[in-house]
């Protein structure tokens, strides 16, 4: 693709992308792939259409290109994703943010109470534990089973987290012997159907990061919400993002488990995502 002034190739791209059907957003992914393979912003990609790319441009912008025919979503092949504002590094190794997932972390600040120390389990990026962790100006610990997933959330941490932060590697609660004031998660919870029914862009998402097991999908949050009742300071607070259609037994489960005051929110969408409750002095 080189030879081609900066417009035609927003153009040649946005053609390819429509042809081939695999994005809604055609134009915008096009000027996203050309930003990426000259190194201009918005503003410049304006301003400079008429520059010639380079060879080596033209080279990066037909890599570019072709991984997103094949459907690699657009925050792979840039290497970052916004979440609540912050800049986070994604790549194949970790679930990319969603907006969704920032109704989590309003849920947790809309409660405005001091929190001490904090822990978000299956971290991934670490986006939900590094916003909480600068808006609360709280220590946090960021834990993942995969070892892959917890270099990325390093990487972020290092680079955005304005507080104490640790990193570690535990299946669950199984590394982890401290209490906490507040534990949040974005757990795997979609059954294996539910995986299969996503478009081609989820299933180059780290499946590991997806899959919840059980016919129901909540096989890790029934541990989950188990174990956190023994790591959460009385009073404690624990919440959890899940499928809209799970809401209701997940409600359940926090109840069985002691949990009080146990509500949910909505996303975007209007659909219910966060569930939470308060583990009571009292709890076990």
């Amino acid at each position: 693709m080189n030879q081609m002034h900066t417009y035609e190739a927003v153009w040649a791209c946005r053609c390819a992308l429509s042809e081939a059907e695999v994005t809604d957003t055609a134009n915008l992914d096009a000027r996203l792939l050309v930003q990426a393979a000259t190194g201009f912003d918005s503003t410049a990609l304006i301003t400079k259409r008429n520059h010639i790319l380079s060879e080596e441009e033209g080279k990066r912008l037909h890599a570019f290109l072709e991984k997103r025919l094949q459907s690699v979503p657009m925050a792979y092949i840039l290497g970052h994703r916004e979440f609540y504002n912050l800049d986070f590094k994604v790549d194949p190794r970790v679930l990319i943010p969603r907006s969704d997932t920032e109704t989590l972390v309003e849920a947790v600040l809309s409660r405005k109470i001091p929190i001490g120390n904090m822990l978000d389990i299956c971290t991934g990026s670490g986006c939900i534990g590094i916003t909480l962790s600068n808006a609360l100006h709280c220590p946090v610990t960021l834990s993942d089973l995969s070892s892959d997933a917890l270099a990325v959330a390093e990487e972020n941490a290092q680079r955005l987290c304005k507080e104490t932060y640790r990193v570690m590697q535990s299946d669950l609660f199984s590394q982890i012997n401290e209490k906490f004031d507040l534990i949040v998660a974005n757990p795997p919870y979609l059954t294996e159907k539910w995986i299969e029914e996503t478009d081609k862009q989820v299933k180059k998402e780290p499946r590991m990061a997806l899959q919840g097991f059980d016919e129901d999908g909540l096989s890790l949050i029934r541990r989950l919400i188990q174990e956190s009742v023994f790591h959460l300071k009385g009073p404690g607070l624990l919440f959890l993002e899940c499928d809209w259609r799970q809401i209701e037994a997940v409600k359940t489960l926090l109840l069985a488990n002691g949990f009080n005051n146990v509500y949910s929110e909505k996303d975007l969408a209007g659909k219910e995502r966060v569930v939470y409750g308060e583990r009571p002095c009292t709890s076990r």
